[in-house]
């Protein structure tokens, strides 16, 4: 009963596991219920067995459909594994000056780095955005913006901007690197620049060649 769990209880709504096990918790007694109602009259009006079986059958299966896209979702986080910010730091000697102190994945536990990944998600899924909204991510990430200050500092020794701006590069790279946009204006829009006069300087910035030169390289 959900009035039974201690106020200091915290509970992730998001997570997989925690949705598997609310939804299961109402499939259990309903594949009774269906059991229970299954009609076994030859009679061609509906009995109300018959209408309850129904019912209960059609519910059954959107809960069906819900396992299915929690599952897909849980195995996906899996495969996920680490945060792009530390594979970005590892091998980018320029993220690496931006950051006060070294990044340490292995100090950074399983539950932050969780949470690196779903802020990594959500900075993504806005990354077109010219002026991203601290206080819209904050909420997103169910945290106030200082707190998002914090944890940001904390974890990967950066500001949220600077955070962003490199994600926004290490996916204007990812453009160019798999053909996806050839085109400089393209690639900036993309991900947010609608200069791309200074988007190909911060490029140039962390890479250490311009947006122009990476794509005339892949040719």
């Amino acid at each position: 009963m959900i009035n039974q769990i201690s106020k200091s209880t915290t509970i992730d709504w998001s997570s997989p596991d925690v949705l598997n096990q609310i939804v299961q918790n109402i499939k259990n007694p309903l594949d009774t219920i269906i059991t229970a109602s299954k009609p076994d009259t030859v009679d061609n009006k509906k009995s109300q067995n018959e209408i309850i079986f129904s019912s209960s059958k059609q519910i059954n299966d959107l809960i069906e459909e819900i396992l299915k896209e929690i599952k897909s979702k849980s195995v996906s986080l899996t495969i996920q594994g680490r945060p792009d910010i530390f594979e970005i730091y590892e091998s980018n000697k320029n993220v690496q000056g931006l950051c006060l102190n070294k990044i340490n994945p292995q100090k950074v536990t399983k539950l932050d780095q969780d949470w690196l990944i779903n802020l990594e998600k959500e900075i993504y899924n806005s990354i077109n955005q010219n002026d991203m909204n601290l206080y819209e991510l904050s909420y997103k990430m169910a945290v106030s913006e200082r707190q998002l200050h914090r944890k940001i500092a904390s974890l990967v020794h950066l500001t949220p901007n600077k955070y962003i701006r490199i994600l926004r590069l290490h996916k204007a790279k990812h453009l160019i690197d798999n053909y996806i946009q050839n085109s400089i204006s393209q690639v900036a829009y993309s991900v947010g620049y609608n200069d791309v006069h200074y988007f190909s300087k911060l490029f140039s910035g962390q890479y250490d060649i311009s947006p122009k030169e990476l794509i005339n390289s892949l040719r």
